[in-house]
């Protein structure tokens, strides 16, 4: 029963009293507690002697006396305690009253085993269940949840749950990470020993460098092989220049066309030649291979072209004759197949000029089976 141990409630003590006297008889063996309520603002033993014998007397009766506070939550774990081990008490009490309570104490057995030596084995409760158990014995005030926060602040409230991570910089917690960065998935590169391995890393190359393995063996190269290290670079120089030269001028097709110039030819044999490459077997080179065979390829076209057409002359292309033509013997024939071929597409031509107006009414009333009188009998004389 809540009672208030300050007049803030609007009603004197001595009027609770009364309002508990009055409905005390509904309690009838049911266990009872008093509760005194806004101990933060008064408590019993600031009261006068008057209101504390009032107190006094229902501890005398057996009912317990709780002061609490809900704003400090100040005794209420207290409270929800004692009612809890007074409601046991109290359904223990009424089974042990029943008829039922022999039969159920006969099937019960409470095993004592024997100790196997004289070891103390004490009791184990995990850290947290402790915790738990003294946070309720001193009825520490609970942790503030985020649920707590939102109806405190109200419209004010945002969620941030980046305040719980646990970062060695607490100035980080709120740093925008990226899930995707420059096409890259950042989950694929997260590695929790990333530092070892850079470290075993270092120490690799490290033994490396020692070892001499990125010392530069430039010296031991004879001269040839620096002469063609000195060449390939004037080359790949040479090659990068043309390239930029090439960009600047609006030239479309390939750079060097299969039909190239003797000029063309000439330049080229001065330019390769000048780089060091030997052009004295110029004659058996890719280049004047490929000019000789494009070269007689255009002479046999236009000789082709300008000869009648005889059975040694003709090209593989025009030996074959006409599709119109294939397969027919004589005029006469030909004069057949092509009236045969304009009838069939006589119709597909018709109904390419239809038009929106043209309609066709399709024969689906055949007249011999829906034309005359049905006598009566069977149908079925077909």
């Amino acid at each position: 029963t809540p009672t208030s141990a300050s007049p803030q409630c609007g009603h004197t003590l001595q009027e609770q009293l009364e309002l508990f006297n009055s409905i005390r008889p509904l309690f009838a063996n049911k266990p009872l507690i008093v509760v005194a309520n806004k101990c933060d603002v008064k408590k019993i033993t600031e009261l006068s002697e008057e209101n504390q014998k009032i107190f006094a007397d229902l501890t005398a009766e057996g009912i317990p006396v709780i002061e609490t506070s809900t704003l400090t939550e100040e005794g209420v774990m207290q409270v929800k305690t004692e009612a809890c081990d007074r409601l046991l008490a109290d359904r223990v009490e009424n089974k042990m009253k029943g008829k039922k309570v022999h039969d159920v104490l006969n099937r019960l057995h409470l095993a004592m085993p024997a100790k196997r030596d004289d070891k103390e084995r004490p009791p184990f409760i995990p850290e947290g269940a402790l915790i738990r158990k003294r946070a309720m014995e001193v009825d520490a005030p609970k942790r503030r949840l985020e649920r707590d926060l939102e109806v405190e602040l109200g419209d004010d409230y945002i969620l941030d749950l980046q305040k719980y991570w646990d970062l060695m910089n607490e100035e980080e917690k709120h740093d925008r990470v990226p899930e995707v960065w420059e096409g890259h998935n950042i989950a694929d590169y997260i590695d929790p020993d990333i530092m070892k391995k850079l470290e075993d890393l270092e120490k690799e190359e490290e033994l490396k460098e020692r070892a001499g393995e990125y010392d530069s063996d430039d010296e031991s190269e004879d001269e040839d092989m620096q002469e063609i290290r000195v060449l390939a670079k004037q080359i790949r120089e040479k090659k990068q220049l043309l390239i930029v030269q090439s960009k600047d001028k609006d030239v479309h097709g390939p750079r060097m066309p299969r039909t190239t110039t003797k000029v063309e030819r000439k330049k080229l044999e001065k330019e390769m030649g000048e780089l060091g490459l030997d052009m004295n077997d110029k004659d058996d080179s890719h280049y004047a291979q490929q000019a000789r065979r494009s070269r007689s390829i255009t002479k046999k076209r236009k000789r082709e072209a300008s000869a009648p057409p005889t059975s040694k002359t003709r090209s593989q292309s025009a030996s074959r004759p006409p599709r119109d033509q294939s397969g027919i013997r004589d005029p006469k024939m030909a004069k057949k197949a092509k009236k045969m071929m304009k009838n069939s597409q006589k119709d597909m031509n018709r109904q390419g000029k239809k038009g929106e107006a043209d309609r066709h009414v399709f024969d689906l009333k055949p007249k011999h089976l829906l034309a005359g009188k049905r006598k009566s009998g069977t149908n079925d004389y077909r």
